[in-house]
């Protein structure tokens, strides 16, 4: 039977009165170290930290999808196999690994294919279309004879095929090789752990033999966030969170699970890793952590002192839900933005 007992706190458990404690090494980071890891905007700390969370945590987890996580066949906020997962986002840590080579290269695959069918295949057959008609408008004979014949079936079915083999072979070798084709690298890139305080960067996720050795292992307040931004194609300019240690060459690179996203969404992020760290408060409120809050000590004691309903997301109806995005997005403009 799983155990639901509420994680203990290290004595290395991080508060956010600790990133107020001196720091005496000197930093160690070297030129190309600073200018792919640190570099960009250092961000404030918060004491205390505030209950704060990307709106995308709410869009991205509807009641619904809660829901339909609960029912899965053995769901558990603990299942047997979350201690050695390269991946997890609970009431102890946040872990994050990449997706195997094969599985993102099958991936771009499937979707460049899918684009293709959708987008590409419509204004192919059309621009087609247009052409047949304006090379058989002076042929003799019904117009939609001609264009038929004129049109470039080869060249148009070739298109068709090569775009649907892409997506159907992709989905194909998904369904045939799950094991193989889609899953995640062996091992974590880096962990923060709420329980200890502290954040693991591990030495190399992509090799079995190096997939779970630790690197660095430091607490969380020797660590900055640096927010880091890049523009689109379209010249909007995107961003994404870095931690850094600041004495050695230890960074955590937030992009692969926080994404690529507007500033307001980052900020709003970098909040959200402070709360979360932060035992003598509790977990932030958002729907992903709904189902460990009891399993959390400060977070159990918080909600029975406010009388917080145990499924407060789950069990709420999709028009309340939409209002609490606005609400949410409003909140954030208004504290990050004036």
């Amino acid at each position: 039977m799983t155990d639901l007992t509420p994680i203990i706190y290290t004595d290395t458990a991080h508060t956010s009165e600790k990133f107020l404690w001196p720091r005496s090494e000197p930093c160690h980071h070297g030129k190309r170290f600073r200018l792919s890891a640190a570099s960009g905007q250092q961000l404030t700390y918060r004491h205390p930290t505030e209950a704060l969370f990307p709106a995308r945590e709410l869009v991205d987890m509807p009641p619904k999808r809660l829901r339909e996580l609960e029912q899965m066949p053995n769901h558990s906020p603990r299942p047997s196999d979350r201690p050695k997962h390269p991946l997890r986002w609970d009431e102890e840590c946040l872990r994050y690994t990449s997706q195997t080579k094969t599985n993102f290269i099958i991936g771009v695959f499937r979707g460049l294919g899918m684009v293709g069918l959708l987008f590409f295949i419509p204004i192919l057959f059309l621009s087609s279309i247009y052409i047949s008609y304006l090379t058989s408008k002076y042929d003799s004979g019904n117009i939609l004879v001609n264009i038929f014949f004129n049109f470039d079936w080869f060249f148009f079915l070739a298109v068709f095929i090569f775009l649907f083999t892409m997506w159907g072979g992709a989905n194909l070798l998904y369904r045939l090789f799950p094991d193989y084709t889609s899953g995640f690298q062996p091992g974590p890139m880096w962990e923060l752990n709420r329980r200890t305080g502290m954040v693991k960067v591990f030495a190399n996720s992509a090799k079995k033999s190096t997939a779970w050795k630790v690197a660095h292992e430091l607490p969380f307040h020797e660590f900055d966030c640096y927010i880091q931004s890049s523009p689109t194609s379209q010249g909007i300019a995107q961003y994404n969170l870095s931690l850094v240690h600041y004495s050695v060459e230890a960074h955590v690179a937030l992009v692969g699970m926080f994404g690529v996203t507007s500033r307001l969404d980052q900020l709003a992020a970098w909040d959200m890793l402070q709360r979360f760290m932060d035992t003598s408060q509790p977990l932030p409120d958002s729907p992903q952590w709904e189902q460990f809050r009891s399993l959390d000590p400060t977070t159990l004691e918080w909600d029975k002192e406010i009388a917080r309903p145990p499924r407060f997301w789950r069990d709420m109806e999709d028009e309340a839900f939409n209002q609490k995005i606005v609400e949410l997005q409003d909140r954030l403009s208004a504290f990050y933005f004036g």
